[in-house]
């Protein structure tokens, strides 16, 4: 068996800001001989600077001091490159949104990406006989593959939070839709609206941070089961959407989906009357969509005929877009889209309080003689129970004991379906 061939090795570090140069100067040389060229997907490019952006490791490349001094790239090619066109501007980022460019990023943004340490390993010395195969050879054995992003790496954990998300991307009609070759982001996008059902106080619009360790923290919150309530909610608002929205969605990026996903679920919970909620939703969808897509986002006057609040509603919103990971940003764009809901389609809030309390049951019952409304015979307070005669669901006011009853609970029952049938004869 031969002796194990061993390079001293050193652990180094750039900055990025100092790759463009370096790449032009020749200093990080790409040896044409074993190197192949510039191969990887727009995607890959685009996930890795969403990597940095988000200040995640994106890996450690190999380097080889070459007999010119030359930092000679054994693993890491793809990764640079994709840095150098970021940098130099020639990174289409028109599917990227989020992602600013690095040329219309501030000075205090640049300094911050700039900064970005970009590891490496630094093979420094081989046997002189062997030197060039060495390279070669270790080169051929390098992984390849780009780094992990985040919806790969949440996808690599199990459990029931996992296995959720998964199948939703994979059953859900909504991705159908959707479809394309992004099999991971899109698992990352289910992930990201079942995090914010379970994790977000809608009520306080307090919401979960977007970020790795969210997700790794709910993982093994909701490792063995996810509360059956809140999943079948989540499956309710994605079948919403997914009606509501139909083939707008093919046009939509998966963060411009999670902002809909917000408003669906608050609507839900909160707005009185639904039954049109699908059709209520698609109508403002368009003009919301419409409106938005009107101007760009570095645009400084509102188009002809736009309000001035409107367009810097508007483009508030896009800037929001550009993190949305954050809790404030989440938060923000959630604000903004209730806000234009209920501007474009005034709604009633359902009442915060949806059963009567023991004293207002109580008012009812001396109020009413201790008689059942719906029959006139005497009740048990007990087992009695109070019903709204405009339904809560409709926006009736448990506050409004003028507009409540107390009945028996087999009245209430046979009330309940007596309402139920006249409303399926209307329809």
């Amino acid at each position: 068996m031969p002796r194990q061939r061993v390079p001293d090795i050193d652990f180094d570090n750039f900055v990025l800001g100092q790759i463009k140069n370096l790449l032009n100067e020749n200093k990080i040389y790409i040896n044409p001989s074993y190197q192949r060229g510039d191969i990887w997907t727009h995607t890959q490019q685009i996930e890795l600077i969403r990597s940095i952006e988000s200040r995640y490791s994106i890996g450690v490349l190999v380097l080889f001091i070459n007999d010119t001094g030359q930092y000679e790239i054994l693993d890491g090619q793809q990764r640079l490159l994709a840095i150098r066109k970021y940098l130099d501007g020639t990174l289409d980022l028109k599917d990227a949104e989020e992602i600013t460019p690095y040329q219309d990023l501030n000075e205090k943004e640049k300094i911050l990406i700039d900064a970005y340490c970009i590891y490496f390993l630094k093979l420094k010395s081989h046997d002189a006989e062997s030197k060039e195969e060495d390279i070669v050879q270790i080169f051929l054995r390098l992984q390849e593959g780009s780094p992990l992003n985040k919806a790969e790496k949440i996808s690599a954990h199990r459990g029931a939070f996992k296995d959720t998300f998964k199948e939703t991307r994979d059953q859900a009609k909504l991705f159908e839709l959707l479809g394309g070759d992004k099999r991971f982001r899109l698992r990352l996008l289910a992930a990201e609206m079942l995090l914010l059902e379970l994790e977000g106080d809608f009520d306080n619009k307090v919401f979960p941070s977007l970020e790795l360790q969210s997700f790794i923290s709910a993982i093994e919150k909701y490792k063995k089961s996810l509360p059956p309530s809140k999943l079948k909610f989540y499956r309710g608002n994605l079948d919403l959407l997914y009606q509501s929205l139909n083939y707008l969605l093919t046009a939509l990026k998966p963060r411009e989906i999670l902002a809909f996903y917000l408003l669906v679920s608050y609507l839900r919970k909160h707005k009185a009357g639904n039954q049109n909620l699908i059709n209520e939703v698609s109508a403002f969808a368009k003009e919301f969509l419409k409106t938005l897509n009107s101007f760009g986002i570095y645009d400084e006057k509102a188009p002809r005929g736009m309000p001035e609040d409107v367009f810097k509603r508007y483009r508030a919103y896009k800037f929001e877009a550009k993190v949305m990971t954050t809790p404030e940003s989440i938060r923000n764009r959630f604000e903004m889209i209730i806000g234009e809901f209920s501007r474009l389609k005034p709604f009633i809030e359902k009442d915060p309080q949806r059963y009567h309390d023991e004293e207002q049951k109580r008012i009812l019952y001396f109020r009413q003689g201790g008689l059942c409304v719906h029959c006139g015979k005497p009740m048990d307070f007990r087992k009695s129970t109070a019903d709204h005669m405009v339904s809560h669901g409709a926006g009736g006011k448990t506050s409004d004991l003028s507009l409540a009853q107390l009945l028996h609970e087999r009245c209430h029952r046979n009330l309940e379906k007596t309402r139920k049938k006249k409303l399926e004869n209307k329809k």
